[in-house]
């Protein structure tokens, strides 16, 4: 029995799957309040609220106020996507209840792009070029060159991110979007990795570092929706960027598990984002080191940090989205319920689930012994899927 086991833990966000399971992996209680009723979640879920909440920026916390209490009372609170920065709410509810993330203003500040370029530029590390929207007057003002690319200036995933190829593609996106809420930024090409680490905010460990994918075709028709990672990531700049990272974490007084995210140039890499949470990469960062990145997280708290080794093998994630509005019929669910009981498939949707266009639908996972073996594996699993929702669309 793990020493875990007594500990009950409540994790709370829009999507909750990649925590829930990691800490049932390690063998604590799991209680879970989200949005989608997942097969897996539900599998490792001790107990499970489902709610539907609309998306992270439209939240209606009074409504959820009844159902959190129902998973009450725990050991601590993780707070997964949409909430990581509502510790504050959190602890108005539940009194005293510890919240294992970074602190809200933290979090918060951090999440800002337009402020962490602002600190990283104090830091004199290599940034793109970063202005918020707000502060150009005229779109003759932006001295970056194009293409750029506009970002929100809070969230993750890529999925609203913009590219600007002239000046009067600028001037038409800036008449459209409420220049408050987004950012431009200088465009660089390049390999999109990320670092995984663990800090207890004085002290961080570098756990791996992963490949990003972003708009993959095959799995989305977004140009830069997030769209899964490999692990780990090989090149003559790890040492650097795992160094940074670190260093970063420090500086900025990060806890718990957190990632930063590059972008690898002909000129050597270059800092994009810093996320102050849980990321993405959990599942295939566990996969390919074999650590368990919940009780990790949990022990940081505490002020322990692991002894990390080295990869034992590569793992690949693919993030599969809607090509269209997507009824999870019979034949796309028992493929991917066969695929869950194979252990190369997660977040499977329930039976009649509906995903609109460009909604994430599944995520593919697999291990092998190089990148290129993995990458085939989740191809052929990939292209399952596909051929399966494309036969069942023409039967229409």
């Amino acid at each position: 029995m793990s020493q875990w086991s007594s500990m009950k833990v409540l994790v709370i966000g829009v999507n909750t799957r990649h925590i829930a399971c990691s800490a049932s992996r390690a063998g604590y209680t799991v209680y879970t309040l989200g949005r989608f009723n997942d097969v897996d979640l539900k599998a490792c879920s001790d107990r499970s609220v489902i709610h539907d909440m609309p998306d992270v920026h439209d939240l209606d916390l009074p409504e959820l106020i009844p159902l959190f209490r129902t998973l009450l009372p725990v050991d601590f609170i993780v707070l997964g996507p949409g909430f990581e920065h509502l510790g504050n709410w959190v602890e108005e509810i539940t009194g005293n209840v510890p919240v294992l993330n970074n602190p809200p203003h933290i979090f918060t500040n951090i999440s800002d792009k337009a402020w962490l370029a602002k600190k990283l530029k104090i830091l004199n590390l290599p940034h793109p070029f970063t202005v918020p929207l707000d502060s150009l007057k005229t779109p003759e003002e932006w001295t970056g060159g194009y293409p750029a690319i506009i970002k929100p200036r809070v969230g993750a995933g890529g999925m609203e991110n913009r590219l600007v190829i002239d000046l009067k593609d600028l001037e038409m996106a800036m008449n459209v979007l409420d220049s408050g809420q987004y950012l431009l930024q200088e465009y660089i090409k390049g390999t999109v990795t990320s670092v995984s680490i663990i800090s207890t905010g004085k002290q961080a460990v570098a756990i791996a570092v992963n490949e990003q994918l972003a708009g993959i075709d095959t799995l989305t028709g977004m140009p830069f929706a997030y769209c899964g990672n490999i692990t780990p990531y090989i090149s003559e700049y790890n040492d650097w960027m795992r160094e940074t990272s670190m260093n970063l974490a420090k500086e900025l007084a990060l806890v718990g598990s957190n990632g930063v995210d590059f972008i690898i140039t002909d000129k050597g890499p270059v800092v994009l984002e810093v996320n102050p949470r849980f990321q993405g990469s959990i599942d295939t960062v566990e996969r390919s080191t074999g650590l368990n990145i919940f009780r990790l997280h949990h022990e940081s708290f505490k002020g322990k940090l692991p002894v990390c080794g080295d990869s034992q093998c590569f793992s690949i994630k693919t993030i599969f989205f809607a090509p269209r509005r997507l009824v999870v019929e019979k034949r796309v669910y028992d493929y991917l319920v066969q695929c869950y009981n194979e252990g190369t498939a997660a977040d499977v949707p329930s039976k009649g689930t509906v995903c609109e266009k460009d909604e994430p639908v599944v995520s593919f996972l697999l291990k092998g012994n190089s990148r290129m073996e993995v990458i085939r594996q989740a191809e052929q699993l990939v292209n399952g899927l596909t051929d399966i929702i494309e036969d069942t669309h023409s039967e229409v």
